[in-house]
């Protein structure tokens, strides 16, 4: 392969319609979105009748050219008369259509047994696909036991094929897997799966922009905030929110918050918020880690975001963070608790503890001068925070699936095998 050139990825299915419920299908859709992301020329090949391109991610080529076979009579041990004439008519395709592919991905090929006809002419394809690197094969299933290959015509499931690393979705089964092939671990890479908001949740194109400009999905922990800005200091108290934040990330956090800042439109809110960013900064907290929704997309959501946004960005939020002074029924909490937030609630306002009773931490965040400047204070507050995001187990599982398997991360795994050295 060229120094410098990327190669060009296939992907090889026998999808015929965009089927987010396949399991599969959202693992194909993952890839494809990163791939795209990060610059490759991707290649995606399905049955003639998919008529999903419109879901299929920008920047994808679809080649609907894989032949649509009858799967069914290939299992058991007697093949259809038509088996020699399926594996000529599939070999064809292949032959004629992954001239310019480096790398191949098969999602089961190798592995389902009514498979069979297109795993044997892809094998029997290979002498023919000079410029082809490897095969990918990806393997969805645990591995089986090895049976007895003596006129068995499923042999070439259970031999391993040139040009092929197989690749499973965890290191548990890579002996197994590669002794079902008759192969050794050196044949077997892992990529985990990945399961991204991005794909996952249908979220708003805005928020999804946010995700990948400010990293959130790195981050331990993360807070959203929605106010009216006049008010966000002298009745909410965004300046306390991002002091606390400042003391998480001096205890190790990485963090984001997210002020979705309404009425933001007016010159004395925008140099309020100016103002923040520079006592912010005196406390070590950029323009990555506090983000003001009225300053995206200038001046669409000065006015304030609509509250599917608000919605979405809760969903990604971990730990909520009010140190409101007075409230009737709050809405934006009801949300939190919703989004299943860590609350951090102002003990001094009794309608929170009315709505959210013990199932919150209280502090005293009543505004008083001695209070706001504590530096040890808000260190307290921090570690004790700290200590109840922690222990709670469904918020610790919600930040490792977003660390370790959002699709960037898959991606990581996956793109090293697109430049490990020949054998």
């Amino acid at each position: 392969m060229e120094i410098g050139k990327k190669p060009t990825i296939f992907i090889g299915t026998t999808f015929y319609k965009y089927d987010p419920a396949y399991s599969v299908c959202a693992v194909v859709w993952d890839q494809l979105h990163v791939l795209v992301k990060n610059g490759y020329k991707t290649v995606l090949l399905v049955l003639p009748s998919f008529q999903d391109d419109a879901m299929v991610p920008a920047g994808v080529e679809i080649r609907k050219v894989i032949p649509q076979i009858l799967l069914e009579p290939y299992k058991g041990f007697e093949f259809p008369s038509h088996y020699k004439e399926d594996i000529v008519k599939v070999r064809e395709m292949i032959e004629k259509n992954l001239q310019d592919a480096d790398f191949l991905i098969t999602h089961d090929w190798h592995f389902i047994d009514t498979y069979i006809p297109y795993w044997t002419a892809l094998r029997e394809s290979i002498p023919n696909l000079p410029n082809l690197k490897q095969i990918l094969a990806w393997t969805h299933s645990a591995p089986s036991t090895r049976p007895n290959l003596e006129n068995n015509i499923h042999a070439n499931r259970y031999t391993m094929a040139p040009k092929t690393k197989l690749v499973y979705l965890n290191h548990d089964k890579i002996i197994d897997l590669a002794e079902m092939v008759g192969g050794w671990a050196k044949d077997v890479r892992v990529v985990h799966n990945s399961r991204d908001p991005r794909t996952c949740w249908n979220l708003d194109p805005f928020v999804n922009k946010l995700i990948d400009k400010y990293d959130l999905l790195s981050a331990d922990i993360i807070s959203v905030y929605p106010v009216s800005t006049p008010r966000m200091i002298s009745g909410k108290g965004v300046d306390k929110v991002i002091k606390i934040h400042s003391k998480l990330k001096e205890l190790g956090y990485k963090t984001r918050l997210i002020v979705c800042s309404a009425h933001a439109n007016a010159n004395r809110d925008k140099g309020m918020i100016a103002d923040l960013y520079v006592w912010a900064a005196d406390m070590n907290i950029n323009k990555e880690e506090l983000i003001f929704t009225s300053l995206e997309e200038v001046p669409k959501y000065e006015q304030g975001v609509p509250a599917n946004i608000v919605s979405d960005l809760f969903r990604l939020s971990n730990i909520f963070i009010f140190p409101t002074i007075s409230e009737n029924s709050s809405l934006v909490m009801a949300e939190a608790m919703l989004a299943s937030n860590l609350l951090v609630l102002n003990k001094n306002v009794g309608t929170l503890r009315e709505h959210a009773g013990e199932k919150a931490i209280y502090f005293d965040f009543t505004y008083r001068e001695n209070i706001k400047d504590n530096e040890n204070y808000f260190l307290d507050l921090a570690k004790n925070i700290a200590s109840e995001f922690e222990n709670d187990k469904a918020l610790q599982v919600k930040r490792r699936v977003f660390q370790k398997q959002n699709y960037d991360a898959m991606f990581k795994e996956m793109e090293r095998l697109f430049y490990e050295s020949e054998e």
